[in-house]
């Protein structure tokens, strides 16, 4: 049997610390990914993936929390800007703690110097969407009288998350843990924010107040004759 020096552990160490960790089906869903790469689907990847940058989410954000501070919507623009800052947060708190490393360089088709678990797009994109989504559904009779619509707000974060495997960005149990992080934080918001009761319309508090002093509500004794002389 043949004996390593211990000269040659450190650099052994070192070389293995490098290497990216695959958890499961990982690694086949990867190779799977860059043996179906074409031209025309990793343009799509390309385009699908900015979607959930931090830049476009920031302005995204922003846009909605004007809109709402526009409207007087005080509850929403604080759903909505504060929980997506909570969850970005959040993010990089689990990326700093877990710190796993990236798919391997050949594979990857961008450049990342940040850490890979949870996937950052997946799980802001989940939350800022998600709560977008939630927050039209609150204000908006249209959305509540048209729910189909709010299926664009999973489907958008499903595409940018298969599109971060796709372009090698992460493992796909980076993206699938983004996705339930996501979920779970706009749920747990949406509870905390409307546990007592959705977003009424605009008139919703001053309409009792009319109603309280119609005619209708008014009680009204009958005219009574004057008293008879005795």
């Amino acid at each position: 049997m043949l004996m390593q020096s211990p000269a040659s552990f450190p650099a052994e160490l070192a070389q293995n610390s490098g290497q990216a960790t695959s958890f499961g089906p990982d690694q086949y869903v990867l190779d799977w990914m860059v043996d179906h790469r074409t031209p025309a689907w990793t343009a799509a990847m390309r385009a699908i993936t900015t979607l959930g940058n931090t830049v476009t989410l920031y302005l995204v954000v922003i846009v909605v929390v004007i809109a709402f501070a526009i409207a007087r919507k005080w509850q929403l623009v604080l759903f909505v800007g504060l929980g997506s800052a909570v969850g970005s947060l959040i993010m990089v708190a689990l990326k700093e703690l877990f710190s796993r490393d990236r798919p391997p360089i050949p594979e990857r088709l961008i450049d990342l110097s940040s850490h890979s678990f949870p996937s950052g797009h997946a799980m802001c994109s989940t939350i800022v969407y998600g709560l977008i989504a939630v927050a039209l559904y609150q204000v908006s009779p249209w959305v509540r009288s048209h729910v189909w619509v709010l299926v664009f707000a999973p489907l958008l974060a499903l595409s940018i998350g298969v599109s971060r495997v796709y372009l090698g960005a992460h493992w796909m149990t980076d993206v699938i843990a983004g996705w339930i992080l996501g979920a779970l934080f706009v749920a747990a918001a949406t509870w905390i924010t409307f546990r007592s009761g959705p977003v009424g319309p605009p008139d919703s508090l001053s309409a009792p107040q009319a109603s309280a002093g119609t005619p209708q509500n008014i009680r009204k004794d009958p005219p009574q004759a004057p008293p008879g002389k005795s």
